[in-house]
C-alpha cells in the first residue's frame, strides 16, 4: 500500500509595493540622492499587526505654517496586478495626512510605477491605503506613515591642525596638517546629513562659527590614528558643552595602514563625557557624516556589533567580521560599505536606490524579532532627545 503524502503549496500575492521616490517627477526612477521628503520605506519582512505593509518615517517641522508644509512622496509599484486595474489612494486619517497626488477622487495612472504625494498635517501615525476600483473600494494594500515632530541637536565643528612627523599617504602624496575643507564645504555636508535625518524628526544645527584654532601634536602630520588614544585626545580638544563635537581632519588611520577610513565616532550613551566624531577629507558626501552621527546616537546599539553587517572580532580591530550582506542591509545607513566589490559582481545589490555603489540611508522603524541591530529610529530619537535637552542646573 503506497504511503500517503500531503503536499502543501502556497503563493503570496503582492498586488502593489511602496518604494522610495528619488525623482520628484519620474515614478520610474529607481536611484537618486537622499532627500528629506522622499524617505526610504522600511519594508523588511511581514508583520501581522501591519498586515505586511511597509512603514514610512516622515518629518514635520512644527514651526512651518500648514500652507507651507512640503509634500512627501513615495512610489507605488504594481506587482501582481495588471496595469489596467483601477487603483485609488486615500488617507485613513485626513486630519493627519492629506493626499495631494493623485488629486482628490482621481484614480492612479494605468502604469507599472506611479507617484503618490501627501502632506503630513500633524504628528502621529496613519495609513495611506490603496483601494481597488474606487476611492471607497476594498483595501488591497497600505503604508503605515509615522509623522515625527522635528527636534534640533546642536553640532559644533572643529578643524584642528595636526602636527607630527612629515608623512605621505598610501599614494605617496604629502599629507597636509589641516583639512582642506572650507566652512562652506562643512555646511553643505551638514545640509546633506539633515536630508537623511529629517524624516526621523532630527535636525543637526551647526554653530555659526567653525573652530579652526585647535592644535594637536600626534605621531604623524595630518593623521589621527583612531585605534589609539589619538581619537580621545582629538574629541577633547576645544570641546563645546551641550553639543555634538565633530572634527574635520585630513586622514584617519595610520601611515603604516593602507585602509584609511572616511569617518570614526563613538556613542554619546556609551561615552557621555568623551563622545564625538572625526571626518576625514576622503569623505565626500553627507552619507558618511550621517553614518558617523548614527554611531554618536548609539547605533548599532547592541554591543556585539560594530555595524549592521559586522560583529566584533578581537583578531581584527575595527569593523570586525562580516555576518550578512544583502540588498536590505546595503540600504541601511549603518551598513559598513567598505567592501562593495565582491568577486563575480552582484549588480542587483550594487545599486540599492542610491546610484551604483552608493551606500543607503535607511534607518529601520520596525523592531523585528531576532535582529539585534534593529529599532534604529526609536534609538536615535531617544538619544537626540537627551542631547537636545537643556543642561541640568
Amino acid at each position: 500500500m503506497p504511503i500517503a503524502k500531503t503536499v502543501h503549496k502556497w503563493t503570496r500575492i503582492v498586488p502593489v509595493r511602496f518604494l522610495r521616490a528619488p525623482d520628484e517627477a519620474d515614478p520610474s526612477a529607481d536611484s537618486g540622492n537622499p532627500e528629506a521628503n522622499a524617505p526610504d520605506p522600511d519594508d523588511r519582512g511581514f508583520l501581522p499587526a501591519d498586515q505586511g505593509c511597509a512603514v514610512l518615517p516622515v518629518g514635520r517641522d512644527e514651526s512651518v505654517a500648514e500652507a507651507d508644509i512640503p509634500e512627501t512622496r513615495v512610489r507605488l509599484s504594481r506587482q501582481d496586478i495588471e496595469d489596467a486595474g483601477v487603483l485609488h489612494v486615500v488617507a485613513s486619517d485626513p486630519d493627519r495626512l492629506e493626499v495631494t497626488v493623485p488629486a482628490a477622487g482621481a484614480a492612479l495612472p494605468a502604469a507599472r510605477k506611479m507617484m503618490v504625494k501627501f502632506k503630513a498635517k500633524s504628528a502621529g501615525e496613519a495609513y495611506i491605503e490603496v483601494r481597488f476600483g474606487a476611492a471607497e473600494g476594498p483595501v488591497i494594500h497600505r503604508l503605515r506613515v509615522v509623522v515625527n515632530p522635528l527636534r534640533d541637536v546642536r553640532l559644533a565643528a572643529h578643524v584642528p591642525t595636526i602636527n607630527g612627523a612629515a608623512a605621505n599617504d598610501s599614494s605617496g602624496n604629502a599629507v597636509a596638517a589641516r583639512s582642506i575643507r572650507t566652512d562652506g564645504d562643512i555646511r553643505n555636508l551638514i545640509e546633506d546629513v539633515n536630508r537623511i535625518y529629517f524624516p526621523h524628526g532630527i535636525r543637526f544645527v551647526l554653530d555659526a562659527a567653525i573652530d579652526r584654532a585647535g592644535v594637536l601634536n600626534f605621531t604623524n602630520q595630518g593623521f589621527v590614528n583612531d585605534m589609539t588614544d589619538e581619537f580621545d585626545r582629538t574629541t577633547a580638544l576645544n570641546r563645546a558643552a551641550g553639543a555634538v563635537n565633530m572634527y574635520f581632519v585630513p586622514q584617519i588611520g595610520s601611515v603604516a595602514e593602507a585602509d584609511q577610513v572616511g569617518g570614526s565616532a563613538n556613542s554619546s550613551r556609551g561615552q557621555p563625557r568623551t563622545f564625538g566624531s572625526l571626518i576625514a577629507d576622503m569623505a565626500v558626501g553627507g552619507q558618511t557624516v550621517a553614518h558617523e552621527l548614527g554611531h554618536v546616537l548609539n547605533l548599532v546599539k547592541d554591543s556585539h556589533y560594530v555595524h549592521v553587517n559586522t560583529v566584533h572580532d578581537p583578531a581584527r580591530p575595527g569593523t570586525g567580521r562580516d555576518v550578512r550582506d544583502d540588498i536590505v542591509s546595503r540600504r541601511r545607513l549603518m551598513w559598513a560599505y567598505t567592501d562593495f566589490q565582491i568577486a563575480g559582481g552582484m549588480p542587483y545589490r550594487d545599486d540599492v536606490g542610491y546610484f551604483f555603489n552608493g551606500p543607503g540611508c535607511m534607518l529601520t522603524v520596525r523592531n523585528l524579532a531576532g535582529d539585534r541591530t534593529d529599532d534604529e529610529m526609536a534609538e536615535v530619537q531617544r538619544n537626540a532627545a537627551r542631547l537636545a535637552a537643556p543642561a541640568r542646573p
